[in-house]
Formats: structure tokens, C-alpha cells, sequence
């Protein structure tokens, strides 16, 4: 009798085994699928973006067209939350220097003159960085990128908090924008909060 019931409870023991392994497996494939899905979704979403952007760069004839994202960078000892921006996209014209992994962390305070006019108007324009951009650390950083000309316009997202900044710079030459570049700009600033909250 006791012979049996080992026999049956190792016959239980091993079907149980066998079939929490096989849910395991499945569990961590599945996983593993869904992980897959959102970066190849992840991947394709950006590609669609840059897309888009690199075809609004050639349509207004920008040297580059880059997008900034608000993000939280931490906190001070205070707890005070650090509030900062950084290049998450970024497309430019042949023989334009890249500045997107240059562009990263940046405190909101070291554009605050910029930021403060943006957010009020949902745009700002500057055609002469080295006269009429306001004194702050970002002014430097643009002349520093041989930037001439910039035109940059908020995105807010659908309860109107500001989540970043798209900007056409100007770097072989001081532009000004027309009416059409004008609109579009404005208008790829609105659609961005889709793509980027997705």
C-alpha cells in the first residue's frame, strides 16, 4: 500500500512538473514576444518620425530639424525635482554636423529666456542668434554649433503641458522662414504629441 501512494504522489509530482514547466516556457516566450513587439513597434515608430522630419527639413530647406524632450533628470538634495531637456531626434542636411549625443541632460534653467518666450507664444523665432538671442547658456551652445538662424515652436500634449520643442536650425546661412515653412512647422509641432506619447 504505501509502495502505491509513493508511486501515485511521484506520478503527480512528475505531471506537475512537467506541466509547470511547459507554462513557463510558454510564460517567458510570451514575454519575450511581447518585449520583441515593443521595440520592433519602438523602432518603426522612430524610423516614421525621422522620416517625417527629414522630409520637413528638405521641404523648408533647414540644416536641421531636431526635437527636444522635457524629462525629470532627478532630484537636488533639496527634493526639488531637476527639470531638463534633451535631443531625442535629430536629422540634417549633408555636411551639417550632428549635435543630438551632445545634446543631452541640458537644465531648463540654462534656457530659461528662450523657454520662458516659448512656452507664452508656442513659438520663437530668431534670425540673428549672435544679436537677438537671449544671454543664457543655450545661446552659447548654438553659436558654439554654428547655428545662425533658428525658428523653434512647443509641443504640448492633449491637457496642454509643454513635453518638448521642435526646431529648425539655420547653419550655413541666417534664413528667414515664409509663411509656408511657417505653417508647416507649426502644424508638425501639433501632430509631434501623438508620436511622442505614443
Amino acid at each position: 500500500m504505501n509502495e502505491a501512494v509513493i508511486g501515485i504522489g511521484t506520478t503527480i509530482i512528475g505531471v506537475v512538473g512537467t506541466l509547470s514547466a511547459i507554462w513557463l516556457k510558454h510564460y517567458l516566450d510570451r514575454r519575450k514576444h511581447r518585449h520583441d513587439c515593443i521595440i520592433d513597434k519602438t523602432v518603426k515608430d522612430d524610423c516614421e518620425l525621422l522620416g517625417r522630419l527629414d522630409y520637413l527639413k528638405n521641404a523648408i530647406d533647414a540644416d536641421r530639424i531636431s526635437i527636444f524632450s522635457f524629462h525629470n533628470g532627478g532630484e537636488y538634495y533639496s527634493g526639488k525635482s531637476m527639470q531638463k531637456l534633451s535631443c531625442s531626434y535629430e536629422t540634417v542636411q549633408p555636411g551639417v554636423a550632428r549635435t543630438q549625443l551632445e545634446m543631452q541632460n541640458i537644465p531648463v534653467s540654462a534656457c530659461l529666456g528662450t523657454l520662458t518666450h516659448l512656452m507664452e507664444n508656442k513659438e520663437f523665432h530668431c534670425y540673428d542668434i549672435e544679436a537677438n538671442y537671449p544671454e543664457s547658456a543655450c545661446k552659447y551652445q548654438l553659436i558654439n554649433s554654428g547655428v545662425k538662424s533658428t525658428y523653434q515652436y512647443a509641443i504640448f500634449d492633449l491637457n496642454k503641458k509643454a513635453i518638448g520643442i521642435l526646431r529648425a536650425d539655420f547653419v550655413l546661412d541666417k534664413e528667414h522662414i515664409d509663411d509656408k515653412a511657417h505653417e508647416s512647422l507649426k502644424y508638425t509641432a501639433i501632430k509631434l504629441a501623438g508620436y511622442l506619447l505614443k
